[in-house]
């Protein structure tokens, strides 16, 4: 690890993007331990990668992304005032209101008077890093090429997801447990598990709903790249093999996530990138529409076994899912974190203070309303800013595609999200979501920084 960020400090910018995007797939690899909080390997590699931008970048580089017309200020906003919550509120409002709390030092999840946790330096410390992974990959786009070599670490990183996800499959049909060396983090270990005679796959994670909400996302990505007409071979390529694994995953995070998104594809807007784009959607749509209808009258008429044996599986997945005492369990977070909202008169309980089995009521209940705007700001800023047409056709694709890949991270967040912890690879794909300014044509961009090689 060390190794690797040392090499990242001298290498070319491209090498420390790919090194800071692979170590995110090591998501239940400890990598090192400091007084009870585990440090992941992306989050090890986070000094390197935000020393390789100030390098490359300088200070004030780093700072633009950031200032008061960009995205990433309301994002420092959230950061500053989430810190800041999780060291005073718990403390201010101590015992004002019963919380599931995020405590390593505790086993078992029960209520407790609000009272200040380990969650509270964890947290926030996640949401620092956060806030420099954004504004390093933010200074690291503004160099020419850069958005290539995005789309091309996504291709990579869901390349070796889909590995990962395969070797799992075939290490359990072998009966080898080989994929634990990598699972030394502090997490409930639930891999090896079936569902309906299928292996639930977790790849290099701890569960199967932690593996769907990392691949999900890449998935997106690539789906919509190929859309647009972005390196279709190998977008298509990926983005088929990243969705068989989601189908087979047995996961309903991944077939909620599915399926929600399906509903944003339909109204989406890909033809804004490229004019072949909505007819390729057209395309997809029918085409998939029309398979999926033979399927299902085939299914139906000459194989009834199998209609009852999905139907069983699909209740089982997805719709017995609130009944079963997980979900009841993960109700009773959501209805608490709601409660504490209103407990607290909207000001929250601090960052890292509850646990929730929903984004949303993570934000709600941990940032109060305060919190709320800052990141609603944060995320409305970047998905919804038009992408500017002065861009070479790279950039707008990549761009668009991020902004997806954030809109589906968002949905399994908001269906499963117990922290505030959205991964390294949302806020990269939120750099690149944002990093395009509105104001800047062809012809500055051609006199600017833009073009300046930024190689080492």
């Amino acid at each position: 690890m060390f190794v690797t960020g040392l090499a990242a400090l001298y290498m070319s910018h491209r090498g420390a993007i790919y090194s800071m995007a692979v170590f995110s797939l090591f998501g239940s690899t400890l990598a090192l331990s400091l007084g009870g909080i585990g440090i992941l390997p992306a989050q090890l590699f986070l000094a390197f990668f935000a020393i390789r931008a100030f390098n490359l970048a300088g200070g004030k580089t780093l700072a633009d992304a950031v200032s008061l017309d960009k995205p990433g200020f309301w994002l420092l906003c959230t950061c500053v005032w989430g810190v800041v919550g999780a060291i005073l509120l718990p403390r201010l409002l101590h015992g004002s209101t019963l919380v599931y709390p995020v405590d390593r030092s505790s086993k078992d999840v029960l209520l407790q008077p609000l009272a200040p946790v380990s969650g509270n330096l964890s947290q926030s410390i996640y949401c620092i890093s956060d806030v420099i992974v954004y504004c390093s990959m933010y200074a690291f786009l503004k160099y020419r090429g850069v958005y290539r070599t995005l789309a091309n670490t996504i291709f990579l990183l869901a390349f070796l997801d889909v590995i990962a996800g395969c070797l799992d499959i075939v290490f359990h049909a072998a009966g080898i447990d080989a994929m634990s060396v990598l699972k030394t983090a502090q997490f409930a270990d639930l891999t090896g598990e079936e569902m309906g005679g299928l292996v639930r796959i977790s790849g290099t994670f701890s569960e199967t709903s932690a593996y769907s909400g990392f691949t999900l996302p890449l998935f997106i990505f690539c789906l919509n790249l190929w859309l647009v007409g972005y390196r279709t071979k190998i977008a298509g390529a990926l983005a088929l093999a990243t969705g068989v694994l989601l189908l087979l995953s047995t996961s309903g995070t991944a077939y909620v996530g599915l399926a929600a998104y399906s509903g944003v594809l339909v109204f989406s807007r890909p033809g804004v990138i490229s004019r072949l784009a909505s007819v390729r959607k057209q395309r997809l749509g029918v085409i998939g529409a029309c398979v999926g209808l033979l399927v299902v009258l085939y299914v139906m008429l000459f194989l009834p076994g199998v209609v009852k044996a999905l139907s069983d599986f699909f209740d089982t997945a997805v719709l017995s899912k609130a009944g079963s005492s997980s979900g009841v369990e993960r109700m009773g977070w959501n209805a608490q974190g709601v409660t504490n909202f209103f407990d607290t008169y909207g000001i929250g309980v601090g960052l890292g203070s509850i646990r929730t089995s929903s984004f949303l009521v993570v934000v709600l209940a941990n940032l109060g309303v305060v919190g709320v705007v800052c990141y609603g700001m944060f995320l409305g800023t970047s998905l919804l800013t038009p992408i500017p047409a002065g861009y070479a056709f790279t950039e707008r694709a990549v761009c668009y595609a991020a902004r997806h890949a954030m809109i589906s991270t968002l949905i399994v967040a908001s269906a499963s999200a117990g922290v505030f912890e959205l991964g390294a690879p949302f806020y990269i794909f939120a750099a690149a979501a944002g990093a395009l300014s509105p104001r800047m044509s062809r012809r500055a961009m051609a006199r600017g920084r833009w073009v300046s090689q930024g190689g080492s």
